[in-house]
């Protein structure tokens, strides 16, 4: 809270227990072991050793009734005598609230355990939907889709989108359309990944029905279409438990590690898996590890660390706005590398498929904006670099039934991730009545 500026509520919770140790060790610091010693361990340690002698049990209640009772009657006296003033700032300052140690952190655990209590004494099968989907015979052409799903990525910093740096050289190369109005579901991958698959969109999307509930995976999975999920984060937050999983966090699998497990090792064998799909439509998902942050410098490779000095370390209030802004950006830059590749392998089957490659990503970023770093916040109090995310789309030669100017000319177009499943669904020409043409902002 006090390096980054995060608030904790009960989605922060559920984000820290969802986490792993890869994640998890790049918040590790110098600094937030001296705050455990000094402030954890050393008073542990006198209250330890404290020598409280307690009065008999009746005695003590009494006491602590008597102590309590006057403390409520005090500050109730101080509320009172400046109700005006007092009254009107926790109006305007609603967010004070998740910064009171402990009642934040003790609330937002006791609201996670509710939930997960509440999805535990609900359990059901899990509910299908788009029973009546299917591809229609008159398809005769393969699709194969390539979805990215990015981390942490800005779409401010795209200089697709008009960013002063040259992030996106490689991409800029590309016949590539570049939506530059795009709002994610939420500020976290845990909300974020399940909601830009999910039917119910952001309004009427809750974390635990979407675990009991298809996505649009099982849907096209359903109708034929071979899913594969690839992933170099934490996991895809259950999007992906029922079609075909690879963990290219694993160095045993991705055969592209240094520091860490890099992007660009998902497309290791990846023709090979194409190859061997002899008939229906394809769609592969990557999930970055992106821009995930603190530690942006290790993102990427040392030879795409082309804005310097870059921010070395994972406490960033050690690093200067331009050292932290370097680091990301080199990371926004690999990521271009990443897609162009993505783009690369597609043209080699044009000829076979109608393809196409959507990236999207699933929340933005704070890098020190108003003393606020990372992301998390709750939607109604996170800011726009929270939740402003970049999205790109590219189309093979063979795609028939969408020009690239045609898609061009709707590069402005208002888009959130509710979007999404509609238009999975569209590329694969799935008909079914839950699929909304007007949510399918590519459709004809």
């Amino acid at each position: 809270m006090d390096t980054y500026n995060i608030l904790i509520d009960h989605l922060m919770i559920s984000n820290s227990l969802e986490t792993d140790t890869k994640e998890a060790r790049d918040l590790l610091s110098a600094t937030m072991f001296s705050y455990l010693i000094l402030l954890g361990v050393i008073p542990a340690i006198f209250v330890y050793r404290a020598n409280i002698i307690f009065q008999p049990f009746r005695r003590e209640v009494i006491t602590r009734i008597k102590l309590i009772v006057s403390l409520l009657v005090i500050v109730l006296g101080l509320f009172f005598l400046q109700s005006g003033a007092t009254a009107s700032f926790f109006r305007e300052h609603k967010p004070i609230r998740y910064y009171s140690n402990p009642a934040n952190y003790i609330f937002g655990m006791g609201r996670h355990v509710g939930n997960i209590w509440r999805s535990v004494q609900s359990e059901k099968p899990l509910s299908p939907i788009a029973d009546d989907a299917k591809i229609p015979e008159t398809d005769m052409g393969r699709e194969l889709i390539i979805m990215v799903v990015g981390e942490t990525a800005r779409a401010d910093r795209f200089s697709l989108n008009g960013y002063k740096r040259r992030t996106n050289p490689l991409l800029e190369k590309q016949d590539v359309v570049s939506f530059s109005d795009v709002e994610s579901c939420g500020t976290s991958t845990a909300i974020s990944v399940p909601c830009m698959f999910s039917i119910d969109g952001a309004d009427g999307f809750d974390k635990n029905e979407a675990k009991r509930k298809e996505n649009a995976l099982d849907v096209l999975k359903r109708v034929g279409v071979q899913v594969l999920w690839r992933d170099n984060n934490s996991s895809s937050k259950g999007v992906a438990d029922r079609v075909v999983y690879q963990n290219y966090r694993d160095p045993e699998i991705n055969t592209i590690c240094d520091d860490e497990c890099r992007d660009v090792g998902m497309l290791v064998g990846l023709q090979d898996y194409i190859d061997k799909q002899p008939e229906g439509d394809i769609l592969i998902i990557l999930h970055q590890m992106g821009n995930h942050g603190p530690a942006y410098y290790k993102r990427y490779p040392k030879e795409f660390e082309k804005f310097t000095p870059a921010c070395q370390t994972n406490e960033l209030g050690d690093c200067s706005t331009e050292e932290i802004d370097n680091a990301y950006d080199n990371a926004i830059l690999y990521t271009d590398y990443f897609l162009n590749q993505v783009i690369e392998l597609l043209k080699q089957n044009n000829k076979k498929f109608e393809a196409s490659m959507l990236y999207v990503s699933d929340h933005g970023e704070s890098l020190g904006e108003n003393n606020i770093y990372l992301h998390g916040m709750p939607n109604w109090l996170a800011p726009e670099s929270q939740r402003h995310v970049p999205m790109i789309m590219w189309l093979g030669s063979n795609f028939d039934e969408l020009s690239i100017d045609e898609l061009r000319a709707k590069k402005n177009t208002p888009i959130t991730h509710d979007n999404i499943f509609h238009v999975l669904l569209g590329l694969m020409e799935v008909e079914s009545e839950v699929y909304k043409e007007d949510l399918d902002f590519i459709s004809n």
